[in-house]
């Protein structure tokens, strides 16, 4: 075997590994599991730094499996879709606990707000 055809195995082999754990991580966001979601956090960390190993000083223009070399693109890609997917819905859901924490404090500030005077006294 070739050293390109090693590296593209590789890079093949931890895409499909980061694919994974990016479904892992949309179930993890979509059922509200945050002791799951931080673990894979780690192991997202860890393949990206895989993948980028991977690909620094791999010259694709010259690599001799170009057929292969764009797959292992198109797999990125879809990580690539992934991980948007995976940004938006944690986006969305921040969103809506930042929508109901500022409700409820302002409902609280509204019912308690005139207990106390400019001075930080008690009213009466």
């Amino acid at each position: 075997m070739n050293e390109d055809f090693q590296r593209i195995t590789l890079l093949a082999n931890l895409g499909e590994q980061l694919s994974a754990v990016l479904e892992k991580e949309f179930s993890a966001l979509v059922e509200k599991n945050l002791d799951l979601l931080e673990s894979l956090q780690s192991q997202k960390v860890d393949l990206l730094s895989q993948i980028e190993t991977a690909w620094q000083g791999y010259d694709t223009e010259m690599a001799s499996e170009q057929d292969a070399l764009q797959e292992v693109r198109v797999l990125m890609a879809e990580c690539k879709d992934k991980h948007i997917r995976n940004d938006l819905l944690l986006r969305r859901q921040m969103e809506t606990v930042k929508n109901l924490l500022a409700t409820l404090t302002s409902q609280s500030a509204d019912q308690f707000g005139d207990v106390y005077n400019k001075l930080g006294r008690m009213k009466r």
